[in-house]
């Protein structure tokens, strides 16, 4: 009775270590499998060299190239050989992070044969190639959606493979290339804390605002640089500043050089000392205003109205 109890035993036991084995076994390889799903399609270490990015747009503009700039988070649009606008540093870091973190997470099959089923055809997919230092590393093919518009069918350049990406990156492509500008005066992320002296000059009548921070940094006190002029009321001083960090155009303009009709001085701390000339010209049957920064090879275009609550900022000034 001991012996036969002493068998059921060892039965049970050899059972259950053979289960274990099996499920561990099982375990191990569902491991395996979730984590060659996680692992990134490209280099990771591009993600920080790369010094340039080509992505389709819409068919008619077909290609936009987006350059590195010197300055951290500078990015340009590069139109031609010789002219370059600034791009959004938002919109590009979206699209170079939706790019690298594809990762391998199903793949479907390879070869060309599945390439007009999936839409992924060199002249018929989306595009975003990665380029460092003038060197193309990889172009990455995007698409039709997945299932449910929860993912897009991908491949690359560096093999035959194509997978179901975990995220649709659609929101990228078909833009117009003015997607990618950045068509604010300041950079994105300036505020109006960051300039601290005004100056605006009528080059028509020489009149003149000039208005200057109490303290750097410090809200709703200003003090008049013109003398004798009143003190400025600080909140529509504020509000002016603020107004001039998100001033933005509604187009790029590359041409020669302006005769102002006003001539901006603003003293930042990002960016230094800033001198824009601001010359009103009709376009298109309409007042409109060119602004550029000295320095700079190309010209904002703004709407009138924007400019003119700037010029001739309502309530600024108190009684003396």
């Amino acid at each position: 009775m001991k012996y036969r109890t002493k068998i059921i035993s060892l039965s049970a036991a050899i059972v259950i270590l053979a289960a274990t084995y099996f499920m561990g076994g099982l375990f191990t390889a569902q491991k395996a499998v979730e984590k060659k799903a996680m692992e990134p399609l490209f280099d990771q270490t591009l993600k920080e060299t790369l010094t340039a990015v080509k992505v389709s747009t819409t068919p008619e503009a077909g290609i936009v190239t987006i350059e590195k700039g010197k300055a951290e988070n500078e990015w340009f649009v590069r139109i031609d050989e010789n002219v370059v606008y600034p791009a959004s540093t938002v919109r590009v870091k979206s699209l170079i992070a939706s790019v690298f973190d594809v990762t391998k997470y199903k793949l479907l099959g390879r070869g060309e044969k599945y390439w007009e089923e999936l839409e992924l055809e060199p002249n018929r997919a989306d595009t975003v190639e990665v380029i460092k230092d003038g060197q193309s590393m990889f172009i990455l093919y995007v698409g039709k959606e997945g299932p449910g518009g929860k993912g897009d069918y991908v491949r690359s350049s560096l093999s035959d493979e194509i997978f179901l990406t975990d995220a649709t990156m659609q929101r990228h492509f078909g833009q117009d290339p003015r997607y990618w500008f950045n068509m604010r005066l300041f950079p994105e992320g300036y505020t109006g804390d960051d300039i601290f002296s005004i100056t605006f000059i009528d080059m028509n009548s020489n009149d003149k605002l000039s208005i200057k921070r109490e303290k750097q940094g410090k809200q709703g006190k200003w003090l008049n640089l013109v003398e004798g002029g009143p003190v400025p009321e600080g909140k529509v001083a504020d509000a002016l500043a603020d107004n001039l960090a998100l001033l933005e155009a509604v187009n790029f303009v590359n041409g020669a050089e302006l005769t102002p009709n006003v001539i901006m001085e603003l003293d930042t701390g990002k960016l230094g000392h800033l001198t824009i000339d601001c010359q009103k010209i009709v376009d298109e049957g309409q007042y409109v205003y060119l602004l550029k920064k000295r320095g700079d090879s190309y010209m904002y275009l703004i709407q009138e109205d924007k400019l003119k609550r700037l010029f001739q900022p309502e309530g600024l000034f108190t009684a003396k």
